[in-house]
């Protein structure tokens, strides 16, 4: 079946993983529930619970740098070994733990290590992986993430009110098994770049990732969409749980749960087929749609308040705009930067991101206290709004720069 077949010839690393990536999500039952667990078990209102979520979001802004760093450095299956060993260990301490506010700092640290491995976790898929194949790779990646998260979800809604304590332990077991796997398995190897890539390389081995975003107005405008798109997405796990908990004060963490397994069930039947039927279209192009979506699906949760199956159908428009953005992204910096820079070009979009995040997760909050949920979501519109407005910047920027990746012949100065 050729949706099947288009992820054939990658590396075994891939398969592992693939494989890896469905045990670790497999098991990743807190934080879908975060901001109930903040809103519902202690007693956190919306601007609190940002507050909460931005202060701790402040702390993990260095892991995204200092990864980056890290993962250009030092072998990156070593760093993503050790950083796991670190999470385990906290995870299922917690299940120990009564819950508070300070007990949540021990997840939240393991939380910190597994932020800090994820520079290298991206760069490494891009490391492993032939050019014309890395697209494939990280929808394969992808694809395995969501297909652990299709019954996460739900049984941690249903183990919410009374084994929430469990779901700290279900997760540490899960990253270990996951850590074995790429341990024992995964061979970390690079694929032999071109000359021209190798030389590439060479010649701005002595520039710092800044310069090198200065040096790209497509890649400049990208971390800032970016920022702002995951800014936009991060509602996902923060103003939809309080929507759907105000909605539905007795079981909107069930209904929530059921929410993100269906976004997940999505992403498993669809990812491989969007994959291999917009394979043709520019990363750019892709992107830009994702976020169309995205903004779509978000005027469609301001609708849809009390209504479950209006939740659906905004979590579906929701979903095929994260299915055409995450498989694009980690290809698109692979390509714009040289290969001793790809842990760093991760680090720093995704520290712009959190970055932004915070500050949007905290106007959000003030907004659904002050004015309540409808305006709480014009303002997350707004957001994705200008999200739009930039992606198609970087369309403009992108063909500017790289025309022959759209099918343009470069102009040659006589």
């Amino acid at each position: 079946m050729k949706i099947i077949n288009q992820y054939r010839g990658l590396k075994r690393d891939n398969y592992i993983l693939f494989i890896g990536r469905i045990v670790t999500n497999l098991g990743a039952m807190i934080w879908p529930m975060m901001t109930m667990i903040l809103n519902k078990k202690l007693g956190l209102n919306a601007t609190e619970t940002a507050t909460f979520t931005i202060v701790t979001g402040i702390a993990f802004l260095p892991a995204n740098l200092l990864g980056g760093r890290i993962a250009d450095h030092f072998n990156k299956k070593h760093v993503i070994v050790f950083c796991d060993i670190i999470s385990i260990v906290l995870f299922i301490i917690s299940g120990f733990l009564p819950l508070s506010l300070y007990m949540l700092g021990v997840p939240l640290l393991g939380a910190f290590f597994q932020s800090l491995e994820g520079p290298a976790y991206q760069a490494m898929v891009a490391d492993i992986t032939p050019s014309e194949k890395r697209e494939k790779a990280y929808s394969l990646s992808y694809l395995g993430g969501n297909i652990g998260l299709i019954l996460s979800p739900t049984i941690a809604g249903l183990l919410f009110n009374h084994y929430l304590w469990l779901s700290f332990i279900i997760s540490g077991v899960a990253i270990g098994v996951s850590t074995f796997l790429i341990a024992m398995f995964v061979k970390n190897e690079k694929v032999v770049e071109t000359p021209e890539v190798e030389q590439e390389a060479s010649h701005v081995e002595k520039k710092d990732i800044f310069r090198i975003l200065r040096g790209s107005r497509a890649l400049l405008l990208f971390v800032i969409a970016f920022s702002l798109y995951e800014s936009a997405y991060d509602q996902f796990g923060y103003l939809m749980p309080l929507d759907i908990g105000r909605a539905f004060p007795e079981n909107g963490s069930v209904i929530y749960g059921s929410v993100t397994s269906v976004n997940c069930i999505i992403v498993v039947l669809f990812t491989p087929f969007i994959t291999m039927l917009l394979e043709k279209m520019s990363l750019t192009h892709k992107y830009a749609l994702g976020c169309v979506l995205q903004m779509l699906s978000f005027i469609s949760f301001l609708l849809s308040f009390g209504h479950i199956g209006g939740y659906y159908v905004s979590i579906a428009l929701f979903t095929f705009g994260e299915i055409l953005t995450t498989i694009m992204i980690g290809t698109y910096l692979a390509e714009r930067v040289p290969e001793n820079f790809r842990g760093r070009i991760n680090g720093v979009t995704y520290f712009f991101g959190a970055l932004v995040t915070g500050i949007v997760k905290w106007g959000t909050g003030y907004v659904f206290d002050s004015m309540g949920v409808s305006a709480a979501w014009i303002f997350s519109i707004a957001i994705t709004v200008l999200s739009v407005a930039m992606a198609c910047s970087v369309v403009l920027a992108d063909k500017k720069e790289y025309p022959e990746d759209y099918g343009v012949k470069p102009c040659m100065d006589n």
